[in-house]
């Protein structure tokens, strides 16, 4: 499954909020116009039934039955009305809509309840032709003494599609001014994420900068909100860790610094005793002399590479430049590799062309880069195996590859493997832990980046791992003497 980031989770969520308020909104926009619709066209029926028992009482206090018949046939003119009149207390017809029913009593139960109602008074009725009518009758009074009724018959289905022709055009407007805040919501939804990410994602790429080592990093981030204040916690954070980076250099530098000495002083003296010039040794005393020794020079060494790795961390390692014959250099690393790997069943395969042009490199450094490289591979070989030395011309660089058929490393281990104290937790066929001290692809990169070239491995479990460096090529006109 994706994962998602925080910006397209809170655009997410806020489009579905905006969109979920807004489809609400409309929604209850269209149930309120609705209702407004249908209690206007009450209203509407009210005050027209109001308007004809008016007239027919005005009409009937001055004798005037063209007053009534005129208002009669302008209302006949609405769409809605079928049918209106006014009768008198025993329910003759007075006018109607229909003059065939002038004169005639009206005896239908709905028109007999319409001379009984004491108010205004709405009923369901059919007409002859089958259709729903809405029948509202309202009697006639002068005075106190009732004169007469007055009844309007409204056509149920056309008062509907009134109500839903208006409606309709109501939800177009509606759905149209849903429509556009719905795209400045989501708009702005994503613009709002946009730019409270930008910050996070600031913090994000600092503090990834300063799981690399890069504690000079600062954040730019000036909001006057937590964000802000996160950002000046972030900032004083990696200065504080700058300050300790720079106290534990300062204390490896010196103390390596004095370790030297003793470590020189006590090989000096074990090379005295071991030539026996201040007496002879039995055979255990020369065996545990050559272990004290030894580990002496291991401990040498170690010392040394955090030397190297504190002048390459202090961008102070100085290279004496030479051109170099990648054939002879590669040659002596052959020669020097020779007894370790035939000892261990392993082949070593150099594979230099012919006319390949010198490099512009510091030999003792060149050196110590394969010294390493060699060293790793033919610890992870097996028996059986190979390591393969090769080098071409690519552009203004000399690429070198050097290969084996090893265990290889996992996928996952790749990005550490110049990391300092990084080791690949690999064991040999028969169980061996390999061992070491973390530090030789660490000063193996720097070197190669002192020199300006690049490294980078490609590895698969099983199958083996090439490294790949690259290192300038000497120029024609000494140029590069003056680097």
């Amino acid at each position: 499954m994706a994962r998602l980031s925080i910006r397209a989770k809170f655009s997410l969520f806020t489009s579905l909020l905006v969109l979920a308020v807004v489809s609400g909104v409309s929604l209850f926009l269209l149930v309120a116009e609705r209702g407004h619709l249908r209690a206007r066209m009450l209203e509407s029926q009210d005050e027209l039934i109001r308007g004809l028992a008016q007239i027919g009482k005005e009409a009937i206090e001055a004798n005037d039955d063209l007053l009534l018949l005129n208002y009669i046939k302008l209302m006949s003119r609405s769409e809605a009305v079928r049918s209106a009149m006014v009768m008198d207390v025993q329910g003759k017809v007075l006018v109607h809509t229909d003059g065939s029913r002038i004169g005639t009593l009206v005896n239908d139960p709905v028109g007999l309840k319409a001379l009984q109602a004491m108010g205004r008074l709405r009923q369901t009725s059919v007409s002859p032709d089958s259709e729903p009518l809405i029948d509202i009758a309202m009697p006639i009074e002068l005075g106190y003494q009732r004169v007469g009724t007055a009844r309007i018959g409204y056509s149920q289905r056309v008062s509907d599609r009134i109500v839903q022709q208006t409606l309709a055009a109501a939800g177009r407007r509606i759905i149209g001014v849903a429509a556009v805040s719905l795209v400045f919501g989501v708009g702005g939804a994503w613009l709002l994420a946009y730019v409270m990410s930008r910050p996070i994602r600031a913090l994000g790429a600092g503090a990834r900068l300063i799981g690399e080592g890069k504690l000079d990093h600062r954040l730019a981030i000036k909001s006057q909100d937590e964000l802000g204040e996160l950002a000046e916690e972030f900032n004083l954070m990696a200065e504080r860790l700058g300050e300790l980076d720079q106290m534990k250099q300062d204390f490896v530098s010196k103390v390596t610094h004095e370790l030297r000495s003793p470590l020189t002083s006590i090989r000096g003296y074990l090379d005295f005793l071991l030539q026996r010039d201040v007496g002879s040794l039995g055979p255990k005393q020369e065996e545990y002399l050559l272990i004290v020794k030894n580990n002496a020079l291991r401990l040498e060494r170690f010392v040394d590479n955090l030397l190297d790795v504190a002048k390459i961390e202090a961008h102070r390692m100085e290279l004496s430049r030479e051109r170099l014959d990648l054939r002879q250099t590669t040659r002596e690393m052959q020669i020097l590799f020779r007894p370790q790997c035939e000892e261990q069943g392993i082949r070593l395969v150099t594979e230099i062309p012919e006319g390949l042009p010198t490099a512009w490199a510091d030999a003792d450094r060149l050196d110590e880069i394969f010294t390493n490289l060699l060293s790793n591979a033919v610890k992870f070989t097996p028996a059986g195996g190979q390591i393969t030395v090769r080098a071409e011309l690519k552009g203004p660089h000399v690429e070198v590859t050097v290969q084996d058929t090893g265990h290889g490393i996992p996928q996952e281990a790749l990005p550490k493997i110049f990391d300092k104290f990084e080791q690949v937790r690999t064991s040999t066929p028969s169980g061996h832990r390999i061992k070491g001290t973390g530090l030789g692809l660490t000063i193996v990169k720097g070197l190669v980046e002192a020199h300006g070239g690049t490294i980078w491995v490609k590895s698969e479990v099983g199958r083996g791992t090439t490294f790949h460096f690259t290192l300038p090529v000497a120029l024609e006109d000494e140029s590069q003497a003056l680097a």
